[in-house]
């Protein structure tokens, strides 16, 4: 089946036309408080003569430990052609739920609604020019203080602690600027795509080709951009 699959308006799985494609996510740092929406598409059968094809996308809560299918089932939508249920193709389906509590996050609590204007997208650019300039010039100090507000995140959403968090980005950092400092692709500026999601709470920023403006495609390094504004002020918030 080729189709796509969104979480509050991110995606997990684009269209592909592979033969057997599937994705997963740490969706932790991704759950809303209120109303989160998975967006199930189903477009087209990859061939007219394709046995049983079928889509599956399902929300797990899982402990430490579990692998991801083995938790308590949340929210989901399946269906496959052998079930007999019959559906007309193309389909679209969304799937809502209201979790009772979700992750430890600061961002949600803080974030800005983003209008995303002239203004905001001059101030985004900077930013990730600020990144590369990081990159580029091997300067650790500067990464560490771009990617601050993530590592946290990300560490109170997995119930962690930030500050070890941070050590360890400290150290990733180290090792990454031996492989890819000084080594990324240009920056192209004018190439970038905007897209909102988290009930506008976040931007995601990638080029028309749909990859990180932050990579080098030679040796596979990439670092996905997801933006948010907070007091005014942008941060790579994801």
């Amino acid at each position: 089946m080729i189709g796509s699959i969104e979480f509050n308006g991110m995606s997990i799985l684009s269209e592909s036309k592979g033969d057997d494609v599937s994705g997963q996510i740490d969706l932790n740092v991704w759950i809303l408080p209120g109303v989160n929406k998975i967006k199930v598409k189903g477009l087209m059968k990859k061939k007219e003569d394709e046995v049983a094809p079928r889509i599956k996308a399902v929300l797990y809560l899982g402990q430490k430990g579990q692998f991801p299918d083995e938790g308590q089932k949340i929210a989901g939508y399946e269906w496959e052609e052998a079930t007999g249920l019959k559906v007309k193709l193309p389909i679209e389906e969304v799937i809502t739920f209201t979790p009772s509590e979700i992750p430890p996050s600061d961002l949600w609590k803080s974030a800005e609604v983003i209008q995303l204007n002239a203004e905001d997208k001059e101030k985004i650019q900077k930013l990730i020019t600020d990144l590369f300039d990081g990159f580029q010039k091997k300067d650790e100090k500067k990464l560490l203080q771009l990617m601050e507000f993530r590592t946290k995140e990300f560490a109170r959403a997995r119930y962690i602690s930030p500050d070890e968090e941070i050590k360890d980005l400290k150290k990733g950092v180290k090792s990454i600027l031996k492989s890819v400092g000084g080594k990324l692709d240009k920056l192209e500026l004018n190439d970038l795509q905007y897209q909102l999601i988290a009930d506008n709470k976040v931007v995601s920023v990638f080029t028309k080709a749909g990859n990180s403006p932050i990579e080098n495609k030679k040796i596979g390094f990439s670092i996905p951009l997801f933006l948010s504004k907070i007091q005014g002020e942008w941060v790579i918030s994801r």
